[in-house]
């Protein structure tokens, strides 16, 4: 009668898996879509990027892999909803247990006991015995057991065995009655972040040596079922959950001793093996495995396919929301330093025009000093011309021309080295988040791989200062290309043959002199020119030149941080709707139908808590509320809607946190609230308070 009654819960357990199905399956062809979306504006995204000058090549080839690879990521995440779908259909009318434990707590010998085997797969000492999935029959259940957990060298078996948990409707999770141990612990965390429901077996160990009579054995096993030691045990390993934000209260134990199971199994003596079959306690699990597929099966059927798509959507949405964040931190420190750099441009370009105005009134000054006492020597002399030139090199009008030019460079370098370990020291703390999220993807600007901002700020080899021409009779050669600047033969000329010698001499003098002055003025006003041209290429070509690559860099960060943002909004209303979803078939199934229309919204973290958002006022019927919590095993909470955001979120987060200290800003999509060195149970109302208002809820 027994066996009937579970054939025919197991076949509403394969119309509930259906129904399931369908449910996600609809949602992975939305996901989907949201995806693709993405993937084409950050493909877009690098096309625009690439399609700007590079002044920069090699900081752009990194920012361009980190592009790409978030473009896969992406494409990756979109194929994991498609594969792990695939794998829950081709076992769409199995009921999965899957069976959980670390190396030699006695995962074997309960599968042995299950399937009543010939012990083959039981390990000797301290060996590992499970290294593969292995899958076995049960009272029509799919028994699965995976590689133990915290095996030496286990991280390939662990990361096998929690792949095939995903995939589970129910986890027999085996310790044993030992010291509890963390590395259990935390692989239970896990399992219970997968939304998993669970029965935890505590393998008594109590020895049953073939030299010990019957008697003395069984006295011995039932001695060590001391049931104030075993549940001593049993909470020990409960406050562990306290360290992860969980409540594990809600997870039945079951204490057995499976050396005496399956020495009953093996045992020929009728009476030896009815007594080691009585005192292992193995058919109180196996009533306790049988009652959970009978009450809860159709809800375990149905919330393994939602929860196989909801964990990775919250782990991913969270994560897009956090890197979109630090891209807009990076992107407004870069603006922040663009302004700063720009208003101190304007103060350098203004002073150096200054100085080279200065230095060129006072060359001119001293070249017009010279005229006089160089007309009254040379009004006569032919090669005046190679005079003039001679004496305005003594005076190294070019030497200090290059060095004006030289400084201002300087300063120009040493203000760009300055603005390049700013930015560098700051996105390095802007990039110091590290997350475990299923969406993986590269920061655009990683802390551990960030470019070396003064190779933008000072590549391209320019030097306005290099290779000066000299003033007189040489051409410019420097990569900002400088004028040649040549005096014009002063040509003295005229005729002595009509005119007094003293005459002769002064027009002489007169002309000679208008000459050089022209001379001179000529010389000083194509230097200022060309050292206001060389200052201008200094700041377009430096100093612009940054500029120009932080505005294209900006663009690539805030058009990502915003594609990020939208995707993480998106998968928060498709997580909403199979929150909603999955508390529907849930009211169903205790029999309370109708309630679902008096639920707003469900924020959930599967496998912790679902709270529920409801019209002010509305009720929620308190026997309903504890059906829901024993048949979805999650913290079943209330929480009154408002349209007003900072008041939701603090009914979300209770009243620990000051509602007057929330502040939000709304363009950006943040809100700061002071939470302190908040608690795991915080943590988690700011993960529920983030999904109802679609803010990103930072600690300020």
């Amino acid at each position: 009668m027994e066996e009937t009654n579970l054939k025919q819960v197991l076949k509403e357990c394969n119309k509930s898996a259906k129904t399931g199905y369908k449910i996600v399956s609809a949602q992975e062809k939305n996901l989907n879509r949201a995806l693709a979306s993405a993937q084409e504006k950050v493909q877009s995204t690098i096309i625009d990027f690439n399609s700007s000058p590079c002044y920069a090549p090699e900081a752009t080839e990194l920012l361009e892999v980190q592009l790409v690879e978030i473009r896969d990521a992406f494409n990756r995440l979109s194929f994991a909803f498609k594969e792990d779908l695939q794998n829950l259909r081709e076992n769409l009318s199995m009921f999965s247990v899957t069976l959980f434990g670390r190396t030699m707590a006695g995962k074997s010998t309960l599968m042995e006991i299950l399937t009543e085997g010939d012990g083959s797969s039981i390990g000797k000492g301290s060996q590992r015995t499970t290294r593969d999935v292995r899958k076995y029959t049960w009272n029509g259940l799919e028994i699965t057991d995976v590689p133990g957990i915290g095996a030496f060298e286990g991280e390939d078996d662990e990361q096998i065995a929690f792949e095939a948990a995903k995939t589970a409707d129910l986890i027999l999770f085996l310790i044993t009655d030992d010291a509890p141990q963390v590395a259990e612990a935390d692989c239970l965390s896990r399992i219970v972040n997968l939304g998993k429901p669970i029965i935890c077996i505590m393998n008594v160990k109590a020895s049953i040596a073939e030299d010990k009579s019957l008697k003395l054995a069984l006295r011995d096993v039932n001695k060590r079922f001391d049931m104030e030691r075993l549940d001593k045990i049993r909470n020990q390993f409960l406050l562990f959950s306290e360290q992860f934000g969980q409540t594990w209260s809600h997870i039945p134990f079951v204490y057995v001793h499976l050396k005496s199971a399956y020495a009953a199994l093996k045992a020929e003596n009728p009476e030896k093996s009815r007594s080691f079959h009585e005192v292992s306690r193995i058919d109180y699990l196996k009533r306790r495995i049988v009652e959970q597929v009978r009450t809860k099966g159709e809800f375990y059927r149905i919330k393994t396919f939602i929860d196989i798509i909801s964990n990775p959507i919250l782990e991913s949405m969270e994560n897009l929301l956090e890197q979109s964040q630090i891209n807009s931190v990076q992107g407004r420190t870069i603006l922040a330093k663009k302004r700063q750099l720009g208003d101190w441009k304007n103060v350098f370009y203004r002073d150096g025009k200054a100085q080279i105005k200065t230095l060129i009134v006072k060359i001119k000054s001293e070249l017009n000093g010279e005229i006089a006492a160089f007309a009254e020597d040379h009004f006569d002399d032919k090669n005046a011309d190679k005079a003039w030139n001679k004496l305005l090199k003594s005076r190294k009008v070019e030497v200090r021309c290059q060095e004006l030019l030289e400084d201002l460079e300087a300063k120009s370098n040493d203000k760009l080295k300055e603005i390049s370990r700013e930015i560098t020291n700051e996105l390095k703390f802007a990039t110091s988040f590290e997350g475990d999220k299923s969406l993986r993807m590269h920061k655009i600007i990683d802390g551990k791989k960030l470019w070396d901002w003064s190779s933008i700020a000072l590549g391209g080899g320019l030097s306005i200062a290099a290779g000066i021409a000299y003033l007189v009779g040489a051409a410019a050669a420097g990569p900002l290309g400088w004028a040649a600047l040549a005096v014009s033969v002063i040509g003295i000329g005229g005729s002595f043959l009509f005119k007094s010698r003293d005459k002769k001499e002064f027009e002489a003098r007169t002309r000679l002199e208008k000459k050089l002055r022209e001379n001179v003025a000529q010389i000083c006003d194509t230097l200022e020119k060309q050292m206001n041209k060389n200052l201008d290429s200094l700041v377009s070509v430096r100093i612009e030149g940054l500029m120009t690559e932080m505005d294209k860099i900006n663009s690539v960060i805030f058009r990502l941080a915003d594609t990020q943002k939208e995707l993480a909004w998106g998968l928060n209303n498709h997580m909403l709707e199979l929150n909603n979803q999955i508390l529907t078939e849930a009211i169903r199934l205790i029999g309370a139908e109708g309630l679902q229309y008096h639920v707003q919204s469900v924020a959930r973290i599967p496998g912790n808590t679902s709270l529920i958002l409801l019209n002010d006022g509305t009720v929620f019927p308190k026997e309903q509320k504890e059906d829901l919590y024993k048949l979805m095993a999650e913290r079943i909470g209330f929480v009154y809607d408002s349209d007003n955001k900072r008041v939701l979120i603090s009914r979300v987060l209770g009243r620990d946190i000051d509602r007057n200290l929330i502040n939000i800003e709304d363009k950006i999509g943040v809100a700061h609230i002071p939470l302190g060195d908040a608690t795991p149970n915080m943590k988690n109302r700011v993960r529920l308070a983030q999904q109802f208002s679609r803010l990103l809820i930072m600690n300020e």
